[in-house]
């Protein structure tokens, strides 16, 4: 199921260290659209190289579509 969130939410499916597969859902980059059921690589936040999920958030958080 695709899901949609503002990309300044600090969770893993906005965040750069996130190795899951995620799109822009609009020209501004306002959102990210993202398949709500996988599980994806974190790569140097708080749970480096574990599985994550799109919703799981972290202290480490870099914005992925920056405006």
């Amino acid at each position: 199921m695709n899901q949609r969130l503002p990309s300044n939410w600090k969770n893993c499916a906005t965040c750069a260290r996130w190795g899951g597969s995620r799109r822009p859902a609009d020209p501004f980059l306002n959102y990210v659209e993202f398949e709500s059921n996988q599980k994806c690589k974190c790569y140097g936040g708080v749970f480096n190289l574990a599985e994550m999920q799109p919703m799981a958030s972290c202290t480490k958080w870099e914005q992925q579509y920056k405006k």
